[in-house]
């Protein structure tokens, strides 16, 4: 169906005609804004090189009572790509996530506790403990959180908190309330791992303080030589990351890395005042990724390819004319890419950018018209799940475990296939961890979920350094599961046990009894 066609049909169940739109539009906002929607819309839209201006689209958000998202995706446009898209760059330097789940009425493919499950110390597939069950609500799976939790991009110049943090891991930072932070912070380092912002970017570390209000950020495992900062002046505390999500880059892997120390510290620079212009947005966000115009227009051709729209790229001289940007530009995808590009929020950049946020609609499209999929029963989508109590059952596997979590990352729902490097990801691919206290890698520590390559079954040989083998499910001759790194040579399988200390000795162990499952691609664990 033409684009021209479907806003018909959107128009049409609100009992609505353009030229109806195009009239409101006029007394609303006067014909020489850009909100106008002209009579002609239904022509401009046939023209492939131009489509709606993110006013034009706004303003049919707010006379027919829509979300905005669900119109833009009547054009095509997802905001959910937005996140997808950050969580998957690779980064320079650390950059909170948009986590924001554009579209809350998406169907979800979601789970149930099956009767009878393994014992909670085991390793197990996770096809043993959930079944699948009827899709679900975007809306409901949110109810069911407890705490909002915010969430950043490791990046690769952000090496204090390595190996706890990885570069390219997602971290899950707990924000603090009021009077968390003395307790936190004090003389005696901590195993705790912290998110401090200065004045030009953002690290993770571990944190003592030194006196009154000034605090060093330091590794605990890299030569490397403490930050200091005054807290209010040069630094901020965010939070404590208390959880991770891990890609297991391993010398199989291209983007294998290893913690190399900065050619240069972290000089410590007052912290930014606040500025709510949007060319002081998208030029702040610029810096503080540390992006040159034309890094950035690289990565905008990647968005482009990734989404199938020339519209997403953005040369040199287009970036740096928006550093001094005072309005929305012309291309909505434009907006989408300095978001993804700069690791900005949607909703920030429309309020930086002046648009008239408040009085856009509300209402969720309907499905048949937002082309959202329903899952395998169309005929069943009514309202099944009205409320979380019929999505999970309490006591169960899957309630006690967003329970302990408190919350579901729903935001990374799109990019999993491309974290864990399986493209067809499937329940069968996922295994539980239980509490294990004698695991064989300290990556696994405190992990809770796991995704197994069933594929690679063949460790590698030679092996490469400790810190990027390969880490296996292997299966005992008595049905139960192990995770560890190995190599096979000789028809003799050798389990290798990494310490949790850098200088401590491997211990090595010969098996005969073990059949390997697949190797492990991604990591989710708690860091304490």
């Amino acid at each position: 169906m033409q684009t021209a066609e479907r806003v018909r049909n959107i128009l049409s169940t609100k009992g609505l005609t353009l030229y109806q739109v195009s009239r409101r539009s006029a007394e609303l906002f006067g014909r020489s804004s850009p909100y106008y929607v002209p009579e002609h819309f239904y022509s401009v839209l046939s023209n492939t090189r131009f489509g709606p201006r993110i006013h034009q689209v706004a303003t049919l958000s707010c006379v027919s009572g829509y979300r905005l998202s669900d119109c833009l995706a009547v054009f095509g446009l997802s905001l959910d790509d937005i996140p997808r898209l950050q969580t998957l760059f690779s980064r320079r330097r650390t950059v909170l996530l948009d986590t924001l789940v554009y579209d809350e009425n998406e169907w979800i493919p979601w789970f149930a506790g099956r009767p009878q499950t393994p014992g909670a110390s085991a390793v197990a597939p996770l096809a043993q403990i959930l079944k699948p069950a009827p899709p679900a609500r975007a809306r409901h799976l949110l109810a069911l959180n407890s705490r909002r939790f915010l969430y950043a991009k490791i990046g690769r110049e952000d090496i204090l908190a390595f190996p706890d943090l990885a570069p390219g891991s997602i971290a899950r930072i707990d924000p603090f309330r009021t009077g968390c932070f003395e307790s936190a912070v004090t003389p005696i380092p901590a195993h705790r791992i912290f998110l401090v912002e200065t004045g030009s970017r953002l690290a993770c570390g571990h944190l003592r303080r030194v006196r009154g209000n000034r605090v060093a950020l330091y590794s605990t495992s890299l030569s490397y030589p403490p930050l200091e900062f005054t807290l209010g002046r040069d630094a901020t505390v965010i939070g404590v990351v208390d959880a991770e999500i891990r890609p297991v880059e391993t010398g199989r892997s291209s983007g294998a890395w290893t913690a190399r120390p900065a050619r240069k510290a972290i000089p410590p620079r007052p912290l930014e005042k606040s500025d709510t212009r949007l060319s002081h947005l998208i030029r702040g966000s610029r810096i503080r990724q540390g992006l040159s115009f034309r890094e950035a227009s690289a990565m905008s051709r990647l968005i482009a390819e990734m989404l199938a729209d020339r519209h997403y790229f953005a040369s040199p001289g287009t970036l740096s004319e928006c550093d001094r940007l005072a309005g929305a530009p012309r291309h909505i995808q434009k907006i989408l890419s300095l978001c993804i590009l700069y690791g900005i929020g949607f909703w920030d950049f429309l309020r930086s950018a002046g648009l008239a946020i408040d009085s856009l609609g509300n209402e969720p499209m309907p499905d048949d018209l937002r082309g959202r999929l329903s899952g395998p029963n169309p005929e069943r989508q009514s309202e099944r799940h009205a409320d979380e109590t019929e999505i999970t059952n309490p006591g169960d596997f899957l309630s006690v475990l967003i329970s302990e979590w408190k919350e579901i990352p729903l935001f990374v729902r799109h990019a999993l296939r491309e974290i864990t490097r399986l493209p067809h990801l499937s329940l069968l691919d996922f295994f539980f961890v239980g509490p294990e206290k004698n695991l064989a890698d300290p990556r696994l520590r405190n992990a809770t979920l796991i995704t197994v390559n069933r594929r690679l079954k063949k460790p590698l040989s030679p092996p490469p350094p400790p810190r990027e083998q390969p880490v296996y499910v292997l299966l005992t001759r008595e049905g139960g599961y192990l995770c560890a790194p190995c190599t096979f040579d000789c028809g003799v399988l050798a389990l290798h046990r990494q310490p949790s200390t850098p200088l401590a000795p491997i211990e090595t162990e010969v098996r005969t009894d073990l059949e390997v499952i697949g190797e492990v691609t991604a990591i989710l664990r708690r860091l304490s």
